[in-house]
């Protein structure tokens, strides 16, 4: 059911492409859930077995747990699994849920952009400045990109989930109106 100008195809292939980041951002959260019970594990057993816990333990456990919250928080936008109370809106027409959508996601957005501006102008300041981390001694700028990245992309799928969804809505309407 695709047109001449092939963006019949579009929606499929931007579905994919949203797919395939699930996937990808879902490994990283299971590879760094993994890695935490790992590293905790080794500390354990380094404090409790050779009294010489490692310094840097906590530390890479919080950066590796902020990485994996953002991650996954793009999986579940993509799967459009948050939570949300919805009672009213699965009730009213379908013109109400539209305008509902569009005014709820643009709301959405816009807050979340506004957190990943000021997110980004921290993440260049601590570039700017080499703040490192008191452990690790890693750039700070490096975990704290995780919050911009990840807010960006959750408002960028948000963005694209909207015109599709608007779209899908538009070419729906002239067969209705039939």
């Amino acid at each position: 059911m695709s047109d001449a100008s092939g963006t019949g195809r579009l929606p499929g292939l931007i579905n994919r492409v949203g797919d395939a980041l699930t996937q990808f951002v879902l490994a990283i959260a299971a590879v760094s859930l993994l890695s935490i019970v790992a590293i905790n594990g080794a500390n354990v057993v380094a404090r409790y077995l050779f009294r010489s816990p490692f310094p840097w333990a906590e530390e890479l456990m919080l950066f590796l747990m902020i990485l994996a919250v953002f991650a996954a928080a793009i999986a579940v936008t993509w799967r459009n699994l948050h939570i949300r109370i919805d009672t009213f809106i699965e009730r009213a027409s379908p013109a109400v849920r539209r305008v509902a959508l569009v005014v709820g996601t643009m709301i959405a957005i816009a807050a979340i952009m506004t957190v990943v501006v000021v997110s980004f102008r921290v993440v260049a300041l601590l570039y700017e400045f080499d703040q490192r981390s008191d452990a690790l001694d890693v750039p700070s700028w490096i975990p704290q990109s995780f919050v911009p990245i990840g807010l960006g992309t959750i408002a960028l799928i948000m963005a694209v989930k909207l015109v599709l969804a608007l779209a899908e809505a538009q070419r729906a309407a002239p067969k209705d109106s039939r």
